[in-house]
């Protein structure tokens, strides 16, 4: 019995390694879209494009992994928990790494239009912050589940929301002064609002956190 116990923990921590570079792919993505941002390098736009199907790989691999483990060792507590929200979590990291492959499309249907590098500065700022905020939280994911470190990591939410409301502002301003500038900032719009969408499903990923550690499920938002 002792050696079945053994088994499925350490399954679980496989699992939760092989989500830990899930969330490295995606971390890498994200980063990547910023850079392709700031940069206006279309080219880096297509790669990322063309990376997301590794990610949704990736994806498909855990679950099924997953599903392996819950039905050939019937984990029980903690690692019951952990395996089933390995499961959830790579369906959340692959939705975030659709962010930074949309962002890579708004970009591409941009084109070579130049976009206005105070706007840029500022989403940069919303999408560091959402980027640092879901490494913070998958490391307390990773870490075996740490409540204390996971419920610390969604610290930064307010102050992304804040501040995408401050970006959202100053594009409907200029968009209200330059008909002509409408089409633009519709694109950094979505841009902006997929990086605030990182955010949120970064506190997913602390939620989880904070099951797997203590079998409670909060409302971190």
């Amino acid at each position: 019995m002792s050696e079945h116990i053994n088994l499925a923990q350490r399954r679980r921590a496989e699992h939760q390694a092989a989500l830990g570079e899930l969330g490295r792919l995606v971390m890498d993505a994200l980063r990547q879209s910023v850079m392709c941002l700031t940069e206006h390098d279309l080219e880096l736009a297509g790669c990322i494009i063309e990376a997301d199907a590794r990610i949704n790989q990736q994806r498909r691999v855990l679950e099924q992994e997953c599903l392996v483990t819950l039905a050939a060792f019937k984990p029980a507590g903690a690692d019951l928990r952990a395996i089933g929200a390995c499961m959830e979590l790579a369906s959340e990291l692959e939705r975030i790494g659709d962010y930074a492959a949309d962002v890579a499309r708004i970009l591409q249907k941009a084109g070579e239009t130049p976009l206005p590098a105070g706007a840029v500065e500022a989403i940069t700022e919303v999408a560091e912050d959402a980027i640092a905020m879901l490494g913070e939280t998958l490391d307390a994911f990773t870490s075996g589940g740490d409540e204390q470190r996971a419920r610390a990591s969604i610290a930064r939410e307010d102050m992304i929301d804040r501040n995408e409301e401050a970006v959202i502002e100053r594009l409907l301003s200029m968009m209200g002064a330059d008909s002509g500038f409408a089409t633009t900032g519709t694109y950094l719009l979505w841009i902006v609002h997929n990086y605030e969408r990182v955010a949120d499903r970064a506190t997913n990923v602390a939620e989880r956190a904070v099951y797997v550690a203590s079998g409670e499920t909060p409302d971190l938002d």
